[in-house]
């Protein structure tokens, strides 16, 4: 069955066709993990990482080395990043950009636009596709008119969207975004509360959701959803 677990912030670990992925991984500073960084030990198949911000990029060095499987999906450049500064082999990679989907041993990738800032290439969303289901990670973003695009395009099931003010969407905002993208059964809050510059109340996000017309599900950080 697959599966999504929040481990706060926009840490977000996933069980789909069998692969255990994790998009945007800071562990170690992360003060809402539930979980710590030797639980991957050995046991990931896909990294996500939607930009460069340490909040985001996170543990993904230490994590390719404790994962001699895993590859790592991310834009072309913050690879290229990657392996020329941390000396990682390009066989580690997924090269890819902003476009349509990549095969992952049966799991269909892709990277969608994103409003933000970033050090290494452009920010960056990703769309995950596999069993019948499809997860899009905003990674972190304002809001942005081909929302609706990615939706018509990519119809997601899930959405993660940040919700935290100041550096990304706030509550209000991102319901216009849910109104936008449209998915089928949930939108996920992300990228809030882990601090104080971002911390918000979920519930004006669930309540701003529920007035257009679609369901918002709050998970407490370590807390699964079957998908």
């Amino acid at each position: 069955m697959p599966q999504l677990r929040w481990l706060g912030h926009a840490a977000v670990e996933l069980y789909i066709n069998g692969k255990h992925i994790i998009i945007d991984p800071l562990i170690k500073d992360n003060p809402l993990s539930p979980v710590k960084l030797n639980y991957f030990d050995n046991n990931l198949d896909l990294i996500i990482v939607t930009h460069d911000h340490y909040d985001h990029l996170g543990d993904t060095v230490e994590l390719i080395k404790m994962n001699p499987k895993a590859k790592v999906f991310a834009t072309y450049d913050l690879e290229a990043y990657l392996a020329n500064e941390y000396k990682i082999d390009w066989n580690k990679f997924i090269p890819a950009n902003v476009g349509g989907y990549v095969d992952f041993d049966g799991i269909k990738l892709a990277l969608t636009k994103a409003v933000h800032s970033s050090e290494h290439s452009d920010p960056t969303g990703a769309v995950i596709n596999g069993d019948g289901i499809t997860v899009y990670h905003a990674g972190d973003t304002g809001l942005f008119e081909d929302m609706r695009l990615i939706g018509e395009l990519f119809k997601p099931d899930y959405t993660l969207l940040p919700i935290g003010g100041r550096f990304t969407m706030d509550p209000q905002q991102a319901a216009i975004a849910v109104e936008m993208l449209k998915p089928r059964k949930y939108a996920i809050p992300i990228h809030y509360n882990t601090w104080d510059l971002i911390k918000v109340d979920p519930n004006d996000f669930v309540r701003e959701v529920n007035k257009r017309g679609y369901k918002a599900l709050v998970l407490q950080p370590g807390q699964s959803v079957e998908l």
